[in-house]
């Protein structure tokens, strides 16, 4: 349901559909879009936990928001979370892709499964999605689509195959958009690739290696923000703040690397 009406406002309120949006990353998003009067559908996979945080957006922000729930490594289920937005608060200018998981394992732990779940979730649903939401992207006169790739798609980790392998091909993705649409105006697609962040995700992954390793989860979550080239795990809300940064200025290029050392927060330089 909308959990709320929109705020008077003059001319209606932009449209965002986050994904994965109940919690993490993808809840600061929806939460650093709500601040900026934008209306918000927040997709993820609990009915329940999603209409909690739509509700809970929708009550300290005021604005129209809609919780849907949805397996996005489903096709209907992709094009169902575009139709519901479509019309419930209108036709999404703004996408934001950043459902997924992160599975750890060993490479020869790895079976099918684990590889069809994270393709499912980071690359076909990338398809998926744009291809329903598209069409309204465009007529905006000023689309922007945001994949939420990480530094896992630009450089390689142990025990993440998997996961490297399909944000990798995120990046790709979205290079390969930016190529196409490079003549158009209307549409802008950005890759944004943080290191470690401190979610829920990522200390499920920091048990996963402990539980295989000799190593405490404190000391993997250790490791891991060791590796990040900031030397400390990201913050969701830092990431939404470069979301929001990259949807207002609709800078050139297309891959953030927000793990950069060479990264400037107010000016931040894309890659091709």
């Amino acid at each position: 349901m909308v959990a709320a009406l929109q705020a008077q406002r003059s001319g209606p309120a932009p449209v965002a559909l986050v994904t994965g949006a109940s919690r993490g990353i993808g809840r600061a998003i929806a939460e650093a879009l709500a601040h900026r009067a934008h209306s918000v559908a927040l997709v993820a996979r609990r009915q329940d936990t999603v209409e909690r945080a739509a509700q809970e957006i929708a009550e300290r922000h005021g604005v129209a928001t809609l919780g849907i729930a949805a397996d996005l490594r489903q096709a209907p289920d992709c094009a169902a979370a575009v139709a519901r937005c479509n019309a419930a608060l209108g036709a999404p200018r703004i996408l934001v892709h950043n459902a997924g998981t992160a599975p750890s394992a060993r490479f020869e732990d790895n079976d099918d499964a684990v590889l069809e779940e994270a393709l499912g979730l980071h690359v076909k649903a990338s398809f998926r999605l744009l291809r329903a939401a598209l069409p309204a992207l465009r007529a905006s006169g000023r689309g922007t689509v945001i994949l939420m790739g990480s530094t896992a798609g630009l450089r390689g980790f142990p025990f993440t195959t998997a996961y490297c392998a399909a944000k990798h091909g995120m990046v790709g993705l979205a290079r390969a958009l930016a190529a196409e649409w490079a003549r158009d105006r209307n549409l802008r697609v950005f890759v944004v690739c943080p290191g470690f962040v401190d979610t829920d995700i990522t200390r499920d992954a920091a048990r996963a290696v402990a539980a295989h390793g000799r190593k405490t989860v404190d000391e993997v979550l250790a490791a891991f923000a060791a590796q990040n080239r900031i030397g400390r795990l990201h913050r969701p809300d830092e990431v939404a703040a470069a979301v929001v940064r990259l949807i207002d200025a609709r800078p050139p290029g297309t891959v953030l690397d927000l793990d950069s050392p060479d990264l400037d927060p107010a000016n931040p330089q894309l890659e091709p």
